[in-house]
């Protein structure tokens, strides 16, 4: 590979690593922050409809659970979803998707819109195959926007009282699954180890770096987000082993595939050492009554390391962090 192109696709790897972290579905993912109409909105929650599609709720306000599914689908603000195909769908059975689920949402009354459904049925495409994506927008004050594959397909004006109608087929009353308004409004049990966490210099007390902890079928894992020491913001792994080795640190998951043996504790996993290169077996674990302060062994380590959690007020690392269920 011309070495300047093998270091462009180094380089997007990092920044696409660095800036988004995501949430899963299964194997499918969902940015944790994603821009709708050059806004950023905060994934809320996710899950997915039989096989048909993964869906992800993403908001610019707090919600407390699925008793905020009516207040969320009348409110005029900035809101969207992502929807992610895991079948293919012809344009007749997503119209009728629709259809079904809008005249579940208003109690048999969809008629009284039925102008604005028509405007957006004719924007979907002939079909719809499996892995592909619509992004549906909503704009304080009215405006619809429905994107297929990051291309935006049609605009719907004064679409108020439809988006209404719209986001009810998820988060209304009679929504098409209820377990599903339950994963998008986020009332799943909150994982207190989930988050952004600083990692320090076990001898000196001197802080590194931030790793971001995540869940993936139902494993523990953790990136390093950010190193702390600018001279070594472009640091490159080159005593790693295997697929990590020269890869750049900030983006490298340094924990792999940690197993729950307790609420607070994680056991049989794998740390890699972005000194020496070194992976040994690892363990994590918090007090209950100390969950700001996360603990960390591993073989060769010298001990426990204490990791402490940041606390920030940006929408990028919210306070609560939820697992979503594998379909």
């Amino acid at each position: 590979m011309n070495l300047k192109l093998y270091f462009f696709f180094l380089l997007i790897n990092a920044f696409i690593t660095q800036n988004y972290a995501q949430t899963f579905v299964g194997k499918i993912g969902f940015n944790d922050v994603d821009t709708f109409d050059n806004k950023e909105l905060v994934l809320n929650g996710a899950g997915a409809k039989d096989k048909d599609y993964v869906i992800a709720l993403y908001l610019n306000f707090e919600v407390d659970g699925p008793e905020d599914g009516i207040m969320v689908a009348e409110k005029d603000a900035d809101m969207g979803f992502t929807i992610k195909m895991t079948s293919s769908k012809s344009k007749e059975e997503l119209k009728n998707l629709i259809r079904i689920g809008l005249e579940r949402a208003t109690d048999g009354n969809s008629y009284v819109i039925e102008e604005k459904i028509r405007e957006f049925i004719d924007l979907l495409p002939s079909e719809m195959l499996k892995h592909g994506i619509f992004r549906v927008s909503y704009e304080k004050g009215g405006v619809m926007k429905l994107y297929q594959n990051k291309r935006i397909v049609g605009t719907l004006e004064d679409s108020f009282e439809f988006k209404k109608a719209f986001f009810k087929i998820w988060l209304g009353t009679n929504p098409v699954n209820v377990e599903l308004k339950n994963e998008l409004l986020g009332t799943s049990d909150i994982n207190p180890v989930l988050g952004s966490w600083k990692t320090f210099d076990k001898e000196t007390g001197v802080a590194l770096s931030i790793v971001r902890l995540y869940m993936i079928d139902k494993k523990l894992n953790g990136t390093i987000e950010r190193m702390l020491r600018e001279s070594e913001r472009d640091a490159v792994c080159y005593k790693c082993t295997g697929e990590d080795k020269n890869q750049k640190v900030e983006g490298l998951v340094i924990l792999k595939d940690l197993k729950l043996k307790d609420d607070y504790k994680y056991v049989n996993g794998l740390y890699t050492n972005i000194v020496s290169g070194k992976v040994a077996d690892c363990q994590i674990w918090m007090d209950e009554d100390n969950q700001d302060v996360l603990k960390v062994r591993y073989k060769g380590g010298g001990g426990v390391h204490e990791w402490k959690r940041i606390e920030t007020d940006e929408p990028t690392n919210r306070e609560e962090y939820r697992t979503v269920k594998r379909f």
